[in-house]
């Protein structure tokens, strides 16, 4: 190898002398190895020669030239050298300027891989703009390489970032449990697995009175909690309690479903039995004693369990089932409530009922009766209604709501046959209004399947505005099971259709476990005194002081009172004392057609019926 150095033409400028670029002169001419070394030392180059092609390779793979100047007609083995350059053996590809012997041999350089040629006599000047040229093409296209290989790691970055969150907006940001999407979509394909010998369970979780316990303890607190309660379901799923149930191959999942509601999917289940063993050790892992700041507190919780394929074989279908059966597990006080044991009812008389049930709709045989509410100051003026459905066969007769209300729950009737209640009692409103007669407000029984959908608020507000009534004519009736769930949903929903005018009544208050002073978490208008509580106050001194310390309270509140179920004077009087604002009972009326309820508003006040009757059954569902 033979060194030149770039001073020995000082009349040549360097064209980038703080970097200069490296030039291997392959020729087996000791003449041109010279010539050029001269000229482009010269014009700043740093200049490395070869006589051979196996010494123009080595000095490429060492010194890696930006540009290699070469004999046209020098070959490695059976190949031209230029050839071999161009391909880039030994990564990067320098630029390839061809020393041609003649014309006819340009062609051939170009063809073999060359950028450029320079033909004999060589003109060093030209070969040096030339190298000079392909030396800065070089340069630029390296440069834009690096900046397409920066622009795809960052294209990578993006969606790499982008697929990481989408999979983390499906989980819950406080718990890190999957979200109801996700959820979903692994009961589903879970159900795909479902049979006769490996059952797959559903089991919702409900934590109780959420919404009492963060005005208790404040948002931070309470979530401190939700996320151990998630870290003890978790730890539940991989116990061996819960393992030992489940035959290989097997899954399970839990997720949060709401504020206060987690999902359970166990799957591999072979009966009935693995399943409630499961739930119950899961169970059992949450309940205890939880770390609330300085405090300990123990939550009340409910589960409510649907199976495949007995209960359902979709999801949709038993999620809407297991969320029935963990209702009646909190309306029972807290427990494990099977969808099966919910429908436990099942009896030839109900098998009939569930046949006829899906028709009853269509064919008209369900009618709207009205029960009248009475002013509690004077308890001789019509001042309200409430809308009570009614089911009448030939061959059974009258079937009570509390038979076929909770049938038309299990099977998924009940939003259907509610919203069409909803739209019969506005109508029913706008023909009284039309005939004069005086205005009363009347409420209408909302289920819970109605509430957890999340589009009663914008049924209410169809069915107002198509009768054409004013809102503040309606009420909707909840239960305490349905408030007690304290979920955001729900709450969202109740304050849209409080905005909406219409008012907003709890019913049967005293049968659950609810205090008085939970509901003013919530945009209730009226409290409606169960029969329970008001059946004593003539009699029981104790049954007195609850109903006067509950009408009190609810006073306090800016609460309306409905005492439901008068059936006796002496009851009436007390809730007359006691500042009750309306009465409801036999005393005065059962629910009546719409017609005779129009009577009732003509006259005023309803004849009496049933004065003295205890124990029949005076509020009706």
């Amino acid at each position: 190898m033979t060194s030149y150095s770039a001073q020995a033409v000082p009349t040549q400028a360097s064209p980038e002398a703080a970097t200069p670029h490296t030039v291997v002169v392959a020729s087996a001419d000791a003449s041109v190895r010279a010539d050029a070394a001269l000229w482009l030392g010269g014009a700043g180059f740093a200049v490395t020669a070869a006589a051979t092609a196996e010494r123009g390779l080595e000095l490429l793979a060492s010194a890696r030239p930006s540009v290699v100047i070469a004999d046209e007609s020098m070959r490695h083995g059976d190949r031209p050298l230029i050839e071999v350059v161009a391909e880039g053996p030994f990564g990067s590809r320098p630029a390839v300027l061809a020393l041609c012997a003649g014309r006819g041999h340009a062609a051939a350089a170009l063809a073999s891989g060359a950028d450029d040629v320079i033909e004999r006599p060589f003109d060093w000047r030209v070969a040096c703009h030339r190298a000079g040229a392909l030396a800065r093409l070089g340069r630029v296209t390296a440069e834009a390489a690096k900046i397409r290989g920066e622009l795809v790691h960052v294209r990578r970055m993006l969606d790499e970032e982008r697929r990481t969150r989408q999979w983390l907006d499906h989980f819950d940001a406080l718990t890190g449990l999957p979200d109801d999407q996700r959820f979903e979509h692994a009961l589903d394909r879970a159900l795909v697995s479902a049979s006769e010998r490996s059952l797959v369970a559903l089991a919702l979780f409900d934590v109780e009175h959420l919404v009492l316990l963060n005005s208790r303890l404040g948002r931070a607190r309470t979530n401190s909690v939700l996320q151990q309660f998630a870290q003890r379901l978790i730890a539940g799923l991989r116990s061996d309690e819960v393992l030992r149930t489940m035959a290989p191959p097997s899954f399970s999942m839990a997720a949060r479903l709401g504020a206060g509601v987690f999902g359970v999917v166990l799957t591999g289940l072979p009966g009935e039995r693995e399943a409630r063993t499961a739930v119950r050790a899961l169970l059992h892992r949450l309940g205890g004693r939880y770390q609330a700041g300085d405090d300990d507190i123990v939550l009340s919780t409910s589960a409510g369990v649907a199976l495949a394929p007995q209960d359902d074989t979709t999801a949709e279908a038993l999620l809407q089932k297991a969320e029935l059966a963990v209702a009646e597990a909190v309306e029972r006080g807290g427990s494990i409530r099977f969808h099966q044991q919910v429908g436990k009812r099942v009896t030839e008389r109900s098998r009939a009922l569930l046949r006829l049930l899906p028709s009853a709709l269509a064919q008209g045989d369900l009618q709207v009766h009205y029960q009248p509410v009475l002013d509690g100051g004077s308890m001789s003026e019509v001042t309200a209604a409430e809308a009570l459905l009614r089911w009448h066969l030939p061959q059974f007769g009258e079937v009570p709501p509390s038979e076929f209300v909770p049938l038309a729950e299990e099977t998924g009737l009940m939003v259907s046959i509610g919203n069409w209640v909803l739209r019969t009692v506005c109508r029913q409103i706008r023909a009284w209004l039309d005939q004069g007669l005086p205005r009363v407000r009347v409420s209408v029984n909302v289920s819970l399947c109605q509430l957890m959908r999340g589009e009663l608020s914008e049924l209410v507000r169809s069915a107002v505005t198509e009768a054409n009534i004013p809102p503040e004519l309606l009420e909707l009736e909840l239960s305490e099971r349905g408030v007690l769930r304290g979920d955001p949903e729900v709450l969202g929903e109740l304050q849209a259709i409080r905005a909406l005018g219409v008012r907003l009544a709890i019913d049967d208050f005293g049968v659950g476990n609810c205090g008085i002073g939970y509901l003013k978490q919530f945009p209730i208008d009226v409290l409606k005194i169960d029969e329970s509580l008001i059946r004593g106050v003539d009699k029981s001194p104790e049954d007195a002081a609850i109903t006067g310390a509950t009408i009190a309270m609810a006073h306090k509140l800016g609460l309306r009172v409905v005492a439901e179920g008068v059936e006796r004077s002496a009851q009436m009087e007390f809730l007359r004392q006691h500042g009750c604002g309306a009465c409801q009972g036999f005393l005065f009326s059962p629910a009546v057609p719409a017609e005779r309820f129009a009577e009732f508003l003509r006259a005023g006040l309803p004849p009496t019926a049933g004065a003295g009757v205890a124990g029949s059954g005076s509020h009706e569902s």
